[in-house]
């Protein structure tokens, strides 16, 4: 959640960091503001909405070498300017930007002797920096030490040339080089101008200057910190040809898959599997559409490894009365690897001394950096706030996961379905009929639960409509109640030794009255009221082929409503707060 952009140098950064936010804008895009030094004053634009808002509010002849920016994902405070970042002290010394949530920011805001102007946890950080005394690094500490929770900040000093961030539980990397310093949330920031950069560790501080990065720990040591390469990732896929990112990423997941296959079969997958294979058992952890594919991943390894699996969400898990054991594997999955509630768990689970393992698509992100066994995804950077090909290429390398620590020898079968699948164009004339029910069911059985269950997802996020996926053999058990003629129940059926049962289930439904679309690949002895046929696969593949109907359908219902399907409301991409 939040994105923060900071970055000093010799020429005008007003562009760069305006450049960076809207890289970052997929964190966030309830309002966006920069903070600007000069002429040992600070000076403020901040604007309600994305980031084209502010563009139009910041003079297009506004020149300064020192500048913060951030864009903002609300979680304290109503959406507005005044509780927009960046925040300036009272006295007027100091402004911040901040990623994160200060946990104790009530009990901090009744020790300062302060006027605040907003509703917001950043404020009272800010104005409890500019209550101590000392250097501007000696205050950042001493504060830092008082806060309860998470940040990535970068802080400006008035009289000082010279920005300074801090680390706790929220991403931030900095990049320098001979003429600029950079911070940001997220290093796709510095592509085209770093081919290096420093990836903050928790409670890390580091003060830059135009061409010039310092770096301490807590205690105001100064560190030495080894840079990382980033030249080796593709930032630059996020060109857009169609209107929408989520239109363009639908279509990008036959290449995505295809990339993937050759990365994990050609070059192979640095992973020990021979340790690996000693594991007992496995347990999946992760939040939301990650936690779909966790669904998928526990059965392809119980399939083929025959080995024990559990699944969790992240947010239950971490609460949880567990037991835990050091012959178990603890695989943990996000897209971004910053997900706050994933690395938590992940940081339980290493206390308790036990194995890590992370599938994630970010290079160089916290999740991987706490890992013991990486196994990377290669979908590209995913700018839609509603996940598709990250998704897929989660099911995907889970999959390929499974067989290569089963031995079991399918390669020839990954290389045809990736060289044959294709994204079908969207039948958009079940758009008008779909449309007009309110009430909207998701069911399949098994992996075909797991597609119900990201389905009605998607077309929650971005077409806010009420609806749920549930398991078909449940309808009977209380949700049966709910459905008559104005239902419609969209089933997933692609598994031949569950098809009997799954037509049982959806007699149950027409017998009420409801209206039926079938996702399938297979002969039904009924006919439905709507039906979108599967191009055909072998049965482990077809999570990834069903699932691709289901985000087109969600992606056109929300354009016929009138939303704009990239931006949800009330979401961010990277949930990095609890």
């Amino acid at each position: 959640m939040c994105g923060i952009c900071a970055s000093i140098g010799k020429e005008n950064e007003v562009q760069d960091v305006v450049l960076g936010l809207k890289k970052l804008e997929y964190r966030g895009y309830d309002s966006s503001g920069i903070a600007l030094l000069g002429d040992e004053k600070i000076s403020c634009v901040k604007s309600v909405g994305q980031i084209k808002n502010l563009e139009k509010k910041i003079d297009k002849n506004l020149c300064c070498p020192v500048v913060i920016g951030h864009t903002r994902w609300a979680t304290h405070g109503v959406v507005s300017e005044e509780n927009a970042h960046p925040h300036i002290s009272q006295d007027g010394q100091f402004a911040m930007v901040h990623n994160g949530i200060i946990e104790n920011f009530e009990k901090l805001k009744t020790q300062l002797d302060v006027c605040l102007y907003s509703q917001t946890d950043t404020e009272v950080f800010v104005n409890l920096i500019a209550s101590k005394t000392g250097e501007t690094l000696f205050r950042l500490l001493q504060a830092a030490k008082e806060v309860v929770g998470s940040f990535a900040v970068a802080l400006i000093h008035k009289n000082e040339n010279k920005i300074f961030v801090a680390k706790r539980q929220s991403p931030l990397a900095v990049a320098v080089s001979k003429t600029k310093s950079m911070a940001a949330s997220d290093i796709s920031v510095f592509a085209g101008k770093f081919d290096f950069c420093y990836i903050l560790d928790d409670n890390q501080f580091a003060v830059m200057e135009d061409g010039k990065v310092d770096f301490f720990d807590e205690n105001g040591k100064k560190i030495q910190k080894n840079p990382v390469f980033i030249g080796d990732f593709d930032f630059f896929e996020e060109t857009l040809q169609e209107k929408y990112f989520m239109q363009k990423e639908i279509k990008e997941q036959p290449v995505a898959l295809r990339k993937e296959f050759f990365k994990y079969f050609s070059e192979c997958p640095n992973l020990d599997f021979e340790a690996l294979k000693k594991c007992k058992s496995l347990h999946f952890v992760a939040c939301g559409t990650a936690y779909h594919s966790c669904l998928l991943g526990a059965q392809f390894v119980q399939q083929f490894c025959k080995k024990p699996c559990s699944v969790s969400i992240a947010s239950e898990f971490r609460y949880a009365r567990q037991t835990f054991s050091k012959k178990c594997l603890y695989v943990f999955v996000s897209q971004s690897g910053e997900t706050a509630d994933t690395i938590a768990c992940a940081k339980l689970v290493k206390e308790k001394g036990c194995k890590v393992m992370c599938v994630t698509n970010v290079p160089y992100c916290t999740l991987e950096q706490m890992s013991d066994f990486v196994f990377p995804t290669f979908a590209g950077k995913e700018i839609a706030v509603a996940s598709t090909k990250a998704y897929t290429c989660q099911v995907f390398a889970l999959l390929c996961f499974a067989l290569l620590l089963s031995g079991v020898d399918k390669k020839e079968s990954l290389k045809n379905f990736v060289k044959e699948f294709e994204v079908l164009p969207f039948q958009e004339k079940l758009l008008k009929e779909i449309c007009k029910f309110k009430k909207v069911f998701f069911i399949g059985r098994q992996q075909d639960y797991v597609t119900a269950l990201e389905g009605s997802l998607k077309l929650k996020e971005i077409a806010y409509l009420n609806c749920i996926g549930i398991a078909a053999g449940e309808l009977k058990h209380g949700t049966l109640a709910l459905i008559d003629n104005q239902t419609l129940v969209i089933a997933i059926s692609t598994q031949e030794r569950l098809k009997e049962k799954m037509e049982s289930n959806i007699l149950e439904v027409k017998a009420r009255g409801g209206k039926v679309l079938l996702l399938s690949n297979l002969q039904h002895n009924f006919t439905p009221e709507f039906r979108i046929d599967l191009p055909d696969f072998e049965e482990c593949f077809m999570p990834i082929v069903s699932i691709v109907p289901l985000q087109q359908l969600a992606f056109f219902y929300s354009l016929a409503l009138g939303f704009n399907p990239d931006k949800p409301r009330n979401l961010a991409k990277a949930v990095t707060v609890e």
